[in-house]
């Protein structure tokens, strides 16, 4: 039996739970054969359908489900496959399919390198840099006032130092960085030594004076390496090996010596805990103990390479203002003998969006989004489509002209559809957002957007509360379409009666704007309901008796309530009688005549 190969889920349908699944696969009417089909999962993620001998798909899903399905064919052409879940969770996509390594849509190494280094140009030597702060000294000590006054008219037309922005502000500010940091490592590492040299301050050990001088000694060896490594041609495997480098010295700073992150087991029975085990305990303490929280994710960062854990690291130590989190994922991100999607995906995101020791390039984010991309991660293909789309990353310093070169809708266009293809509900949504809007050279048009929003809402239901707005912008393009056919539908049948063109011509001015006001009437029925919508209608035909009925209903239903309340009441009314008349007691005392015994008789005298 020959397996077929996946390339797309074609106009297969999907919807999702937490739990559940449902899959609709159309299927050909003519080749369909019912009692000859058959459904079956194998090693819990690959769906298999097969007609007799013959293997129709074949399809690894993106995440796992229960063996036992059940299907059934609708209308002779459309298989539905209900399943459950292994694990309660929401899927990105349908399924799960990694690129070809030749795939056209990937860029080169050679490529990505040629990009850094136009766009991350090396720095100068330190003895470039010192040659050339001479020489600025040497031009600032110069009273040529010719020279004085062209510097002045160039300030005048050009912008501040302040103000510049880009990759030269970036390169300036480094400089300036390296410059400072060597000083105030050189400043804390020389007064150690005239410490240790000279004798302790008070309430400070030798040993503790030795720690500090390692770990300055340390910064500063890195802080030389970084810089050294700076001045190389910038390229991909550089710009990482700095970062990496970047984060040691960090780590060093805050006391971390060790060049990989380390964490021992504290008791026998977290060594037999799975990742999952270790990942569900560690939050289930968060609240109440951050220290455990943190042991039990790392536990199940290292030893397991648990991907949610390395996340979840990097969230809470980042707050901290630690690097360790960042150093995890990054070592996780680079490891190619057991990839992982969720970390490079993670790490595209960093040099996309800029973060601490990660900065905005559109090469590097480019490369670890391929990496999460090659994988069958569909997220990733919809940030490279963004990327592409944009031409620079989401927090640039690219200038606007050197962004509007780079971008390539050809590639955003193709890996979109690459998450489609796979079923990914954000992929549809984006998709039918385009058509839409008639945007990124879409065709504007209402079933087709329709069809993808459909799509997207079934497969990824949590898009489903923020979609109002794209719901009812749907709906105004259904109204708008049937307003240019009617339009459009006209003009033969005044062809058709040519005595008749001009009274024709008025009346079809006259209608335009009744057919608007029921479309608007349409809308508003979705949003306030269809009492809204047919208000103008009653108050036009009979405004009086109307009022009239409305006054009535209303005194009715008063009445009714009233009258139930009081009835309703009457325990209430025995209950509060006896303390009626303790109240009004002393006001029958101070007015003779009201508890005078001959009350009766004296009113009978009138």
């Amino acid at each position: 039996m020959s397996i077929p190969e996946t390339t797309s889920i074609g106009d297969t349908t999907w919807s999702q739970s937490q739990e559940s699944l449902e899959i609709k696969i159309p299927l050909d009417a003519d080749t369909v054969k019912p009692r000859e089909l058959n459904v079956e999962v194998k090693d819990g993620e690959v769906l298999i359908v097969s007609q007799g001998s013959e293997r129709l798909f074949q399809w690894r899903l993106c995440a796992g489900i229960k063996e036992e399905v059940e299907w059934q064919l609708e209308d002779g052409t459309t298989l539905v496959i209900a399943a459950d879940k292994t694990n309660a969770t929401v899927w990105p996509s349908l399924i799960s399919l990694p690129l070809k390594k030749d795939d056209e849509l990937l860029v080169s190494l050679d490529v990505i390198d040629r990009m850094i280094a136009s766009q991350l140009p090396s720095l100068p030597t330190a003895s470039e840099e010192r040659d050339a702060e001479e020489k600025e000294k040497k031009e600032e000590d110069d009273d040529d006032l010719e020279k004085l006054l062209d510097e002045a008219a160039a300030e005048v037309t050009k912008k501040d130092d302040e103000d510049e922005i880009g990759y030269a502000a970036y390169l300036k500010a480094e400089l300036q960085n390296f410059k400072e940091e060597a000083t105030a490592i050189g400043t804390a590492l020389t007064e150690v030594n005239a410490s240790l040299e000279n004798g302790l301050g008070e309430g400070e050990t030798e040993e503790a004076a030795l720690k500090k001088k390692k770990i300055l000694d340390e910064m500063l060896r890195l802080h030389s390496q970084i810089r050294e490594l700076r001045t190389k041609p910038s390229s991909l495997s550089n710009l990482i090996t700095c970062t990496l480098l970047d984060l040691q010295k960090a780590r060093v700073n805050v006391g971390s010596m060790e060049e990989d992150e380390v964490e021992e087991f504290k008791t026998e029975e977290e060594k037999t805990l799975s990742a999952s085990e270790l990942l569900s305990r560690g939050m289930a303490s968060f609240e109440e103990n951050i220290e455990e929280t943190l042991h039990l994710l790392r536990l199940a960062a290292i030893h397991h390479g648990n991907d949610s854990s390395i996340v979840l690291l990097y969230s809470i130590y980042s707050q901290l203002n630690s690097p360790r989190g960042a150093t995890i994922l990054l070592k996780r991100a680079l490891d190619d003998e057991n990839p992982s999607a969720i970390c490079n995906h993670k790490v595209g995101e960093l040099f996309d969006e800029g973060a601490r020791h990660f900065l905005p390039l559109f090469p590097a984010a480019l490369h670890f989004y391929q990496r999460a991309a090659a994988l069958g991660h569909t997220n990733s293909m919809l940030s490279l489509a963004q990327l592409w789309l944009r031409g620079c990353t989401s927090t640039s310093m690219m200038s606007d002209e050197d962004a509007e070169a780079q971008k390539d809708m050809t590639k955003y266009h193709a890996w979109l559809q690459k998450g489609v293809d796979r079923g990914s509900g954000s992929a549809l949504f984006v998709k039918g957002c385009m058509h839409l809007k008639g945007e990124h050279g879409a065709n504007r048009d209402y079933k087709t957007a329709k069809r993808y929003i459909d799509a997207a809402l079934g497969a990824q239901p949590q898009l489903a509360p923020n979609a109002n707005s794209i719901l009812l912008m749907l709906e105004q393009l259904r109204a708008s379409e049937e307003l240019e056919e009617k339009g459009t539908a006209a003009p033969p049948a005044v062809a058709a009666a040519p005595a008749a063109a001009a009274p024709a011509a008025g009346h079809l001015a006259r209608r335009d704007p009744q057919a608007s006001e029921k479309a608007a009437r349409r809308l508003g029925a979705l949003t306030q309901g269809a009492g809204a919508a047919s208000q103008t209608n009653a108050q036009r035909a009979k405004p009086g008796s109307a009022k009239r009925k409305q006054f009535w209903e209303r005194a009715a239903v008063a009445s009714v309530v009233c009258y139930g309340t009081y009835f309703l009441a009457f325990p209430l009314r025995v209950m509060v009688l006896p303390i009626f008349y303790s109240l009004i007691a002393p006001l029958t005392e101070a007015i003779p005549w009201l508890g005078s015994a001959d009350f009766d008789g004296s009113l009978m005298g009138f």
